[in-house]
């Protein structure tokens, strides 16, 4: 079994972005192939879903403690951010080949949607799934798809565009999607990439350590 360690190294964003533009969440997926040649998606927001996990870097918030912009590049200082905030991985994946990361970065709104995720995701996910949703731990997509196979009894190849949206908050207008890029990965145990182009007002650029082990 396989584990997948990826690390954002970098998140240049538009140097005229607006403000309302500027509380980053990534949502970074892998499509690989399993053992039985069948295509997996595994996907995690960074820092996570609960109302505190962004990245600040609205400029009227730079007295805040979570600030985290570096002025002089238009971008995320990740000097600022502990690795660990940063990093996600991917355990026990029955692994035959990686070929594809996709990353999305949001824009969040700091509401009370955030207070009552779990709420909202009873209403999307299967019914079987709802008593293996943690009520004290904070969610995440990774334990949002364990909960739907121990419920079900079933391999969950991927989550549903529904679930994603809900736990997103883009659904319920509570985020919205700024940025998208996709990049194959090579057949590597460790590997450095950089996907750019264009997004909600101008060019963005990502940075990512990729490791497998």
């Amino acid at each position: 079994m396989a584990t997948i360690e990826i690390t954002v190294t970098d998140l240049i964003f538009p140097e005229k972005l607006d403000d309302k533009y500027c509380k980053f969440r990534p949502l970074i997926s892998v499509r690989y192939r399993d053992l039985g040649d069948q295509v997996i998606f595994e996907r995690e927001a960074i820092p996570g879903l609960s109302k505190g996990d962004y990245w600040e870097c609205e400029k009227g918030n730079k007295k805040k403690d979570n600030y985290v912009r570096d002025e002089a590049n238009h971008k995320v200082d990740m000097n600022k951010i502990d690795v660990t905030q940063r990093t996600i991985t991917f355990s026990n994946l029955p692994l035959k080949k990686l070929e594809m990361i996709i990353v999305e970065i949001y824009d969040i709104d700091v509401t009370g949607f955030w207070d009552k995720l779990r709420k909202e995701l009873l209403t999307v996910v299967p019914i079987l799934a709802a008593p293996y949703l943690p009520v004290a731990l904070p969610l995440s997509l990774t334990i949002i798809k364990g909960a739907i196979e121990q419920g079900t009894g079933k391999k969950v190849t991927d989550l549903s565009k529904g679930i994603i949206d809900k736990a997103m908050g883009k659904e319920n207008n509570s985020a919205r999607s700024i940025w998208v890029r996709s990049q194959p990965l090579a057949k590597k145990a460790k590997q450095s990439i950089v996907l750019t182009g264009g997004g909600t007002q101008g060019d963005y650029s990502v940075g990512l350590d990729i490791a497998v082990s």
